[in-house]
């Protein structure tokens, strides 16, 4: 097993194309099938099912790929152990105002703590970036997507609201209750379409852009709303309730362009990072 075929096994995991794969890596197509199919054959498994549209990872390959992009790095951290001055590492990261500050925070500690020299910039999500960290809901066609965390919604209720000692209700219980509604919401169609399929109506108080903004007006009283668990986190404000009939989730990632490829070292330590 060479590096290379690792590299061009990672070129193509993250193309989802043996030909994207060739033009990324300045080679012809024949290699890549070559360097892919023997390492099939010492692993004596299919790393990918090729079909008309392309390729998809089989469960062996999907377990591979973080392996062989830590191998990568550690080659690429060995070649600078033995510069006399090792090349510093700028990344430049796009945060989205969704995100939980606590998850950012614990992720900006592992790659710190992986990546010393680590040249980390933050960026908001409307300047430009090396990567991004979003909702899988948005990821744009020619970007590679890691996932980190899944968060998982609930419905957040005002102390007094009869619902309050509720450990879980079903969404018939909400028909005709006051509702704080959120836009953009990653699972805004989601809830509305099970909302209407079971023909029931919410009385939609306020429509807010952030979910701080909906839980304040929950905690005045205002209404219910649905939003992320983690963002309840120190909120002793208000109060919270599983859906029993419904389960909407977010997934959230790195994202970056297919074009500008991640350094192997950060994209090692991204995927070696567990969700918190």
């Amino acid at each position: 097993m060479d590096f290379r075929s690792l590299r061009y096994f990672v070129a193509v995991y993250e193309e989802h194309s043996f030909s994207a794969a060739a033009k990324r890596c300045f080679v012809a197509q024949p290699s890549i099938s070559g360097a892919v199919q023997q390492l099939e054959s010492e692993l004596e498994c299919a790393l990918f099912v090729r079909h008309s549209k392309g390729i998809t990872p089989t469960t062996e390959g999907t377990a591979l790929y973080p392996k062989a992009c830590q191998v990568l790095a550690d080659v690429q951290q060995i070649k600078q152990q033995f510069q006399e001055n090792p090349e510093q590492l700028s990344f430049k990261l796009a945060l989205l105002p969704f995100l939980s500050g606590k998850r950012v925070s614990k992720l900006i500690q592992k790659l710190m703590q992986t990546l010393p020299n680590l040249d980390l910039t933050l960026v908001d999500a409307n300047e430009d970036a090396d990567a991004r960290i979003i909702s899988q809901t948005v990821l744009q066609k020619d970007e590679v997507f890691h996932k980190l965390w899944v968060d998982r919604y609930v419905l957040a209720i005002p102390l007094l609201h009869p619902l309050t000692k509720q450990s879980n209700v079903s969404l018939e219980k909400l028909n005709n209750c006051s509702f704080i509604s959120r836009s953009p919401c990653d699972i805004i169609d989601s809830w509305q379409f099970a909302i209407a399929k079971r023909g029931l109506n919410l009385k939609v108080k306020a429509t807010v852009k952030t979910e701080e903004y909906a839980l304040d007006l929950v905690a005045a009283g205002l209404g219910v709303s649905i939003v992320p668990l983690h963002s309840l986190d120190g909120r002793a404000d208000l109060s919270f309730c599983e859906i029993s009939d419904l389960q909407l989730e977010r997934v959230v990632g790195l994202a970056y362009s297919k074009n500008t490829p991640v350094a192997p070292s950060l994209l090692a330590a991204i995927t070696n990072i567990k969700g918190p």
